[in-house]
C-alpha cells in the first residue's frame, strides 16, 4: 500500500514541498512563438511570382523577397561579374529580364534582317539592326515590366515585397535581410510620367537597412544562374577578349555596353561555347543581324544533345542556312594569342579566332543558394540539383521549407523552364497549406520543351529513345513526316525553306495513345501545345484523327499523320464504326494485350532478356553509337528506316549510303560488327 502511494506521488503533476529538487517538474506545453509571416517566397521570378500570389490570395501573410541586379558602368566584363553600381528594382527573374522575353525581341528583329536582306532592300549593315535589336529589346522588357511593377505587387493587403542586398538564414525560423529603403520606390503614376534618368536618380538614393523577419514556412524559388567557366574566363580576360551570358548580353541595362554594339568595334568573329537552346537561339540572331559583317561559330560536342537526333539534324540545317560556323564535336580549352589574333584553341588542336565569346554551357542554381547559408535552416542542397526535396516539393530534412523552379532538386533537368517554373510554385504553394494526406506530386509530368529559332524547334513527351528504351525498337507506332512537298510547303515555297521541317508522332502500339511527339517548322510550339494537351488527357490516335484540322494549317500534318496511324489496324478501323464497332475494338486491343504479355513477358529470362534488347537500341539510337556524316554526326537507327518490320540487323545492313542527303564518311562497318557482337 505504502509503495502504490509513493509512485502516486511520484508520477503526480502536483507541486511537491519546497526544498525536494530530486525530480524534475514537468513542462507544460509553451504557445507557439509568434510569426512575422506565414510564408516566406526568395527570389520573384516566374515560380516566386505565382507562389506568393496564390499564398497572398487565400490569406497568408506572405513576404516576396528579391535581389536586386546592379547595373555595372562601364566594361562588358564587368558586366559579366557583377560590379556594383545602380541597383535594379524589377520582380520577373531571368525570364522578364535577361532570357524569354528580350530573347525573343531580338528574334523578331533578327527575322526582319534576313527577310530584308533576302529581299534585296536594304544594305548589309549590322550596326543598324543591332542597334535596332537593342533598343526594341529593352521596350519589350520595359513592357513586361510595367505590368509586373513592384509597386502593383506591393499593394495586396497580405502580400509584402523586399528587395534585398543580401539574405540569409540565421536560424530555422529566422532571416537576416540587407534591404533597400522602399520608401523611395515610385509608385505606378510616378514611374508611367518620370524619365530613365529621373528613374535612375531615384534607385540610386536606396539605402540599405538589415531586418530580421520570422516565418512559419519558406519557399525557395531563386532560380539558376549562367554557367561560367572559370578557366576560360581568366584566359579570356588574360588575352583582353570580351565575354558574355545571356544574362549580361540581353539585360537591358543603361550605359553598358554589351555584344548587340561593341561588335563592330571589338571585331567580327562571335564564338559561342555550348551547343544547347540558348545556343541555338541566339547563334542564329546575331548570324541574321551581324549579315557579313560578322563571323559567328558554335563550339560544342553536339547540338541540342538531351533532344532526338531528327531535332539535333534540323538544327544544324538551321544554324548553318543561316552562316554560323559549328565545331561539332569540340571542346573549348583555352584562348590564347598570336602574333595578330586571338584564338580559341579546341581539344582537337583546332583554332577559331575570336573577338567576342558567349557562354551557353547551361545553367546551375549554385551561385542564387550558396550565399543564403542553408545549413543554418537545416536544408541540405547539392551545387548540381539545388535544394533536395521530395516529390511534393518539400525539403528532405528541413518539413518547413519548399523549393520550387529551377533550384529544386526534383524538377528533371530538360523540365527546367519558365512555364514549369510557375506551375511548380503555384503547387509549392498548395501543398504547404494542405495537410499531408491531400498533398500530391508537384512536377508536371508533360512539359513542351521549345527553342524559338526560326522555324521553331518543339518536343513533349517521351522522346525516341525513350520509347526505344521501354518498349523496343519495333514496340511502338512512330511517324514522321517532311513538311517538304505538302500544300502548306509548297503555297509558302518563295517565304521560307522547308528542308528540315516536319513532324513526328508516337505511339504506342496496341492501344493507341499518344507517348509523344517532335516538331520542326514555323509552328512547331503550337503543334506540340495541342499534343501535351492530348499527353494529359491520355488521347489516342483515334482521338486526335476524330478531330478536324484547319486547312492547309501547320496543324494540319499532325492530323494527317495521327489519321495515318489511326487506320493502320482492323481494331483502329473498328472504332469508328458507332459503338457495335467500338466494343469490338476494344475487346481486339485487350485480347493484342493478352497474347503480347504470353508471349515475352510471362517468364523472368524473357523479361530481362528483353529489357537488355531495349537498352542496347536506345543506346544505338543515341550518341553512344554514331555514323559520322558531312552534316555531323548521325545515330543509325534514325538514318535508317526507323518504321520498317526488319530486325534491327536487317535495318543495318539494308541501309543506303547516304543520310540527310550527305554522304556516309566512316561508322557504318563498326557499327555492324557492333551488333554481330552482341548477338542481336
Amino acid at each position: 500500500m505504502h509503495t502504490v502511494l509513493l509512485l502516486l506521488l511520484l508520477l503526480s503533476p502536483l507541486p511537491v514541498a519546497r526544498g525536494w529538487s530530486g525530480w524534475p517538474l514537468p513542462k507544460l506545453p509553451s504557445k507557439p512563438p509568434p510569426y512575422d509571416y506565414d510564408l516566406v517566397v526568395i527570389g520573384a521570378g516566374a515560380s516566386g511570382l505565382f507562389a506568393a500570389g496564390t499564398a497572398s490570395s487565400v490569406g497568408f501573410r506572405t513576404l516576396l523577397i528579391d535581389r536586386a541586379e546592379t547595373n555595372p558602368p562601364t566594361s562588358p566584363t564587368t558586366a559579366v561579374s557583377g560590379a556594383h553600381g545602380v541597383p535594379e528594382l524589377h520582380v520577373g527573374g531571368d525570364c522578364t529580364n535577361a532570357a524569354c522575353v528580350p530573347s525573343k525581341a531580338l528574334r523578331s528583329i533578327a527575322r526582319m534582317a534576313a527577310a530584308s536582306r533576302r529581299n534585296g532592300q536594304t544594305p548589309d549593315t549590322s550596326s543598324k539592326w543591332m542597334e535596332l535589336a537593342r533598343c526594341h529589346a529593352n521596350d519589350a522588357v520595359g513592357k513586361v515590366r510595367a505590368r509586373e511593377s513592384p509597386a502593383r505587387i506591393g499593394a495586396g493587403p497580405t502580400l509584402d515585397l523586399e528587395f534585398v542586398e543580401d539574405c540569409s538564414f540565421t536560424s530555422l525560423h529566422e532571416m537576416k535581410l540587407m534591404c533597400f529603403d522602399n520608401s523611395t520606390w515610385l509608385d505606378e503614376a510616378a514611374a508611367e510620367s518620370a524619365t530613365e534618368s529621373q528613374i535612375t536618380t531615384s534607385k540610386s538614393m536606396h539605402t540599405i537597412q538589415e531586418r530580421r523577419i520570422t516565418s512559419r514556412k519558406f519557399l525557395i524559388a531563386t532560380g539558376a544562374s549562367p554557367v561560367l567557366p572559370k578557366d576560360l574566363a581568366q584566359s579570356a580576360d588574360r588575352v583582353g577578349v570580351p565575354y558574355f551570358t545571356y544574362r549580361s548580353l540581353l539585360r537591358p541595362r543603361n550605359g553598358v555596353e554589351t555584344l548587340l554594339n561593341v561588335t563592330s568595334a571589338s571585331g567580327s568573329n562571335v564564338v559561342l561555347i555550348g551547343g544547347g537552346a540558348t545556343a541555338c537561339e541566339l547563334g542564329q540572331a546575331i548570324c541574321r543581324l551581324g549579315g557579313n559583317d560578322l563571323n559567328v561559330s558554335i563550339v560544342a560536342p553536339a547540338i541540342i544533345p538531351t533532344e532526338d537526333v531528327e531535332l539535333q539534324q534540323s538544327a544544324i540545317k538551321i544554324l548553318q542556312r543561316d552562316g554560323c560556323n559549328l565545331y561539332i564535336g569540340s571542346r573549348a580549352m583555352d584562348v590564347i594569342k598570336s602574333d595578330k589574333d586571338r584564338l580559341v584553341l579546341l581539344n582537337t588542336n583546332v583554332t577559331v579566332p575570336v573577338d567576342c565569346l558567349v557562354f551557353c554551357m547551361g545553367r546551375s542554381p549554385e551561385a542564387s543558394l550558396k550565399n543564403l547559408n542553408l545549413d543554418r535552416a537545416g536544408i541540405f542542397w547539392t551545387a548540381d540539383e539545388g535544394v533536395t526535396v521530395n516529390s511534393y516539393l518539400r525539403s528532405t530534412s528541413a518539413p518547413h521549407v519548399f523549393a520550387s523552379g529551377d533550384c529544386a532538386s526534383a524538377i528533371p533537368k530538360r523540365d527546367r523552364r519558365a512555364i514549369h517554373a510557375g506551375w511548380t510554385g503555384f503547387n509549392a504553394v498548395r501543398n504547404s497549406i494542405l495537410p499531408s494526406f491531400l498533398r500530391s506530386p508537384a512536377c508536371h509530368p508533360h512539359v513542351p520543351r521549345v527553342i524559338y529559332t526560326d522555324p521553331e524547334i518543339a518536343s513533349c513527351g517521351m522522346s525516341e529513345n525513350e520509347c526505344i528504351r521501354k518498349y523496343g525498337a519495333d514496340g511502338y507506332d512512330s511517324l514522321n513526316v517532311r513538311e517538304e512537298g505538302t500544300d502548306r510547303a509548297d503555297v509558302e515555297e518563295k517565304e521560307r525553306q522547308t528542308d528540315s521541317t516536319f513532324v513526328e508522332l508516337r505511339a504506342e502500339k496496341i492501344s493507341g495513345r499518344i507517348l509523344g511527339a517532335s516538331a520542326c517548322g514555323p509552328a512547331a510550339a503550337e503543334i506540340i501545345n495541342e499534343v501535351c494537351l492530348a499527353l494529359v488527357n491520355r488521347l489516342t490516335v483515334r482521338d486526335m484523327a476524330r478531330t478536324l484540322h484547319s486547312y492547309p494549317s501547320h496543324g494540319y500534318l499532325l492530323y494527317r499523320i495521327s489519321m495515318a496511324l489511326a487506320t493502320q489496324t482492323i481494331s483502329s478501323l473498328l472504332a469508328g464504326c458507332g459503338s457495335v464497332g467500338r466494343l469490338l475494338s476494344a475487346q481486339i486491343r485487350i485480347l493484342a494485350r493478352i497474347l503480347s504479355f504470353l508471349k515475352c513477358r510471362w517468364l523472368p529470362w524473357r523479361r530481362r532478356a528483353g529489357r537488355k534488347l531495349s537498352e542496347w537500341q536506345a543506346r544505338g539510337a543515341t550518341k553512344s553509337l554514331v555514323l559520322q556524316s558531312r552534316a555531323g554526326e548521325v545515330t543509325l537507327l534514325s538514318y535508317l528506316d526507323a518504321y520498317s518490320n526488319n530486325t534491327l540487323k536487317e535495318r543495318i545492313v539494308s541501309g543506303d549510303n547516304t543520310a540527310f542527303g550527305n554522304e556516309i564518311t566512316y561508322g557504318r562497318d563498326d557499327f555492324v560488327n557492333w551488333v554481330d557482337s552482341c548477338g542481336l
